[in-house]
């Protein structure tokens, strides 16, 4: 593994002196542990973490039975059956014949209704009510469990009530894989993201990326006002650091991207502006600084060039090629959406931690899971294959109405562009992310053969070698330590009934 042992050092301490280290180490799950990161100490942690607990439990009751007496569609029912009137609805989850939907018929009416209220009280006659007036929900929170002293970020919260009486083993988990259409998707599915605020359609450019720098403030109508039974469903939430999903998810649904077109749009993404202080600091915890300005790399195609095909034996080239290297495998954080890749994401989601090497899809683990996928080059069709399984019934979605998200907005004019020599090297050291995103593919359940076969064949005009072997020029990077220093305390007990 490619390590600058002597600067990761210095980075290290730089960084506690700053405050700024990682939330955990590799030695550390424990409720005691957590408390050193935030600042508790000893008994007084332990006891608050219990009391978290407890906090958090009365809490929910109280906030859900609020929520149901202020007249929600959502009760706030722990058992499985909801009443309405005299009507009872029962939940149908349809576990012995894996060919009927998730969701009976009765069911999927009852929370589609209920979703279709609260957006009502959203609208103010016809205009769209503005963000900072909304209310937001939120959740049962594993991450408040396993980070008791850390501030769940706003865009966990979503805009639907939660409800109770949809059964833990069909709720899913929204990982949000960065720069693969994540928040055009999460908004669609109700969370608080970078909603209404500079979103547009996709008719100019489908595959996200570089979008253009005219963007209306406000789109027409909400990026949340999705009458669908996904939005309703997805439940949780992982992105980055902040994983807000239970250990034992039984669906995890991704969004993917073309591992180079992926990088190259995170790349160009993360620049940092001329007036943006921080990101010149090799103290902030992703030093992006150190790969775009002292190694002087403003684009992939020279990181490519300059960095991963550079040959030079000066300390300066070593040093940068070794960034570049480290940039691109997710080893180091030299900018947040490279580091957290696919690979970290799925070993998260599927691996056995005790392994350092730990299984990266469903298929090669004895972990239940099920994988869905929404892949950004075709938003709109996987999507309603989900609503298949869901309902049985195609979603109505159209790709020419999704809206686009934090889009990358073009900084430079050459940004986008990568020789045939960049994008091969660049496949080479991405193929252990390629090897992650084909298993990832091959087992979403909600993909048929010819969807499968046609993202084989878009990653063979990309990647020609890497999307037809299985081997690969580099090790798999072992990520242990990345992933136990995100772990925390287990949110398994919190969720068990």
């Amino acid at each position: 593994m490619i390590h600058d042992d002597e600067e990761e050092k210095e980075e290290e301490e730089e960084e506690e002196q700053h405050g700024l280290l990682k939330l955990g180490s590799s030695s550390s799950a424990s409720s005691q542990e957590a408390g050193r990161r935030c600042g508790a100490r000893g008994w007084k942690q332990r006891l608050a973490m219990l009391g978290l607990t407890a906090v958090a439990f009365v809490a929910g009751y109280i906030v859900h039975a609020s929520t149901a007496a202020a007249g929600s569609s959502f009760p706030s029912l722990r058992h499985p059956i909801a009443k309405s009137g005299n009507d009872a609805i029962v939940v149908a989850t349809n576990d012995d014949n894996n060919d009927e939907p998730m969701f009976n018929a009765t069911f999927t009416t009852y929370l589609l209704t209920g979703m279709s209220n609260v957006l009502a009280k959203r609208q103010n006659g016809h205009t769209t009510i503005p963000p900072y007036e909304r209310t937001y929900y939120v959740y049962d929170s594993p991450y408040t469990l396993r980070w008791p002293c850390m501030t769940k970020p706003t865009w966990v919260k979503k805009i639907i009530p939660y409800n109770y009486n949809i059964p833990r083993s069909k709720q899913i988990c929204f990982v949000h894989v960065g720069k693969a259409g994540g928040s055009t998707i999460g908004c669609m599915l109700g969370f608080n993201l970078h909603c209404d605020e500079s979103s547009q359609t996709n008719n100019n450019d489908n595959h996200g990326g570089s979008g253009s720098s005219s963007s209306s403030s406000s789109s027409s109508s909400s990026n949340h006002d999705i009458i669908d039974l996904l939005p309703i469903v997805t439940t949780h939430t992982f992105h980055r650091e902040v994983n807000d999903c239970v250990d034992d998810s039984h669906y995890y649904l991704f969004t993917l991207r073309d591992p180079v077109a992926r990088i190259l749009s995170a790349y160009n993404y993360e620049r940092p502006n001329s007036t943006d202080v921080r990101a010149h600091k090799s103290t902030v915890f992703f030093p992006r600084g150190k790969l775009y300005d002292e190694c002087h790399f403003p684009t992939l195609e020279e990181l490519a060039q300059k960095g991963l095909l550079n040959k030079k034996k000066d300390p300066l080239s070593i040093v940068c090629h070794d960034r570049a290297m480290n940039a691109i495998m997710g080893i180091r954080p030299y900018m947040a959406h490279g580091y957290y890749n696919y690979q970290y994401y799925a070993q998260f989601a599927f691996g056995t931690r005790e392994n350092h090497f730990a299984s990266t899809t469903p298929d090669d683990t004895a972990k239940s899971a099920n994988v869905l996928v929404i892949r950004n080059e075709h938003i709109a069709h996987d999507w309603n294959q989900i609503s298949i399984l869901l309902d049985g019934k195609m979603g109505t979605l159209n790709e020419s109405n999704v809206p686009k998200n934090n889009p990358t907005l073009q900084k430079l004019p050459n940004e986008k562009y990568l020789s045939n020599t960049s994008k091969a090297v660049l496949c080479e050291v991405l193929c252990n992310e390629i090897q992650i995103y084909k298993g990832l593919i091959r087992t979403a359940i909600n993909l048929n053969v010819d969807d499968r076969e046609l993202s084989m064949q878009e990653l063979q005009s990309t990647c020609p070698k890497e999307a037809v072997e299985d081997g690969c020029k580099y090790d798999i990077p072992d990520i242990y330590n990345k992933i136990e220093s995100e772990v925390g305390a287990s949110a398994l007990s919190y969720m068990l009934d």
